[in-house]
């Protein structure tokens, strides 16, 4: 899936429904009813609903950590009038549900604090009390990663096309894949979400079967291509970036002439080894591969953050998984090197162009900056542009877009 930024705000104050840790003393908890969520950082107070053995919460902030936290250990420890408990949690990404769980919350609190603290929430999370929950197994992460982007599907193009800098991403690299697929019938899409390059292509007249982990996201897509009448050359399918060996037994050995994944499904997987492999054996011999990966050193970042003292920023991306709360994403994220990835694909690919995107001008959680040089920003993207295109800064981007061909041998 693509990874585009979330935005950086904090959450309100802890005297609120739905906020953070305070630092400092506590203040006077809030008249609203609410509970207390038990965090690594403190406990923090949260309004809710209860039915029977059920909880429900809400995070308007998509930055908000608790959920988050509370999401990638699947369980959580509570605090109500009635006592301590403990439960499984999880996202409610149905949008019938949600909306029935929201109208709950405005029944229970009424208009104006409602209107304050839940109106257009973020993340909608249910809470199965239970005196042993089970501890999060190894399918947690990919479901935790599944629920969002079902989350996020419905609003997924506002997002990418209300920020300069995500549009920017999005125009490298279609500037990259249509001349590297001119020729290409059939093209294998990973982490499509809500269609931005599956669309465009389409229409150019490839067959692409698009392959995402969401199944909204998916619907979204296919919603998008029937409504141009491009249903007839477009295949989905349901799995993560992992999976892609199950495709080799569907589809056959050679059976694409391009392969592309731009800007977070790689990202999204804590192990990328399955993945050269049945590329190789999905792609014909004369096919390509561009990706676009978040990238673990990136220039402006560097520059930008040592420049004002945020030595931690500066360097944050550094360790995998990079948290929540540590980059600008609403999931944890693995970032690579260009060499890394290189050398990742190295048994089976070569390497033959690698550009980073955007190199001078900042990431897209930073786009602020960009807008202050709005006039001016057609000349900026493309001296950007130019020197992404070099040695070393086309190592040096927010992401970098990297086309493999598949070795001889």
């Amino acid at each position: 899936m693509p990874a585009e930024s979330a935005g950086a705000s904090r959450d309100p104050s802890p005297s609120v429904p739905d906020g953070a840790p305070a630092a400092g003393p506590r203040r006077a908890p809030t008249p609203i009813e609410h509970l207390f969520l038990d965090t690594e950082s403190g406990e923090v107070p949260l309004g809710f609903v209860r039915s029977g053995a059920t909880i429900y919460l809400i995070a308007r902030e998509r930055s908000a950590q608790w959920p988050v936290d509370a999401l990638r250990a699947g369980q959580v420890r509570i605090r109500t009038h009635d006592g301590p408990a403990r439960g499984r949690i999880r996202l409610e990404s149905d949008p019938v549900r949600r909306e029935e769980i929201v109208r709950s919350f405005r029944e229970k609190y009424g208009a104006e604090a409602f209107a304050r603290w839940y109106d257009h929430p973020a993340r909608v999370l249910s809470v199965e009390l239970s005196e042993n929950p089970a501890a999060a197994g190894p399918g947690e992460y990919q479901q935790w990663l599944e629920s969002e982007f079902d989350n996020v599907a419905d609003d997924y193009d506002r997002h990418i096309t209300g920020n300069r800098m995500n549009r920017l991403l999005r125009d490298r690299s279609l500037a990259q894949l249509r001349p590297l697929f001119r020729s290409a019938r059939r093209l294998l899409e990973i982490g499509c979400g809500s269609g931005m390059e599956t669309l465009p292509l389409l229409r150019e007249g490839h067959e692409v079967v698009a392959v995402d982990v969401s199944d909204r996201m998916l619907a979204v897509v296919r919603g998008k291509a029937r409504a141009e009448g491009l249903s007839e050359r477009l295949s989905t399918e349901k799995m993560g970036a992992a999976e892609l060996p199950t495709l080799v037994a569907r589809y056959g050995e050679g059976s694409f002439e391009g392969a592309y994944s731009t800007y977070g499904a790689l990202n999204c997987e804590p192990d990328l080894r399955p993945i050269p492999g049945a590329l190789a054996r999905l792609l014909s011999r004369e096919g390509a591969f561009l990706a676009g990966v978040y990238n673990r050193w990136c220039l402006s970042e560097l520059l930008g953050y040592s420049l004002t003292g945020q030595f931690a920023r500066a360097g944050g991306r550094r360790a995998n998984p990079i948290r929540v709360g540590a980059s600008r994403f609403c999931i944890d994220v693995y970032a690579y090197s260009g060499w890394e990835f290189a050398r990742l694909f190295a048994p089976w690919f070569e390497p033959v162009r690698v550009e980073g995107v955007p190199v001078l001008l900042p990431p897209s959680d930073l786009t602020s900056y960009a807008e202050k040089f709005s006039r001016r920003f057609a000349t900026l993207a493309g001296w950007d542009a130019w020197v992404g295109r070099r040695w070393p800064f086309a190592y040096l981007g927010d992401h970098f877009l990297m086309t493999f061909r598949p070795r001889s041998t």
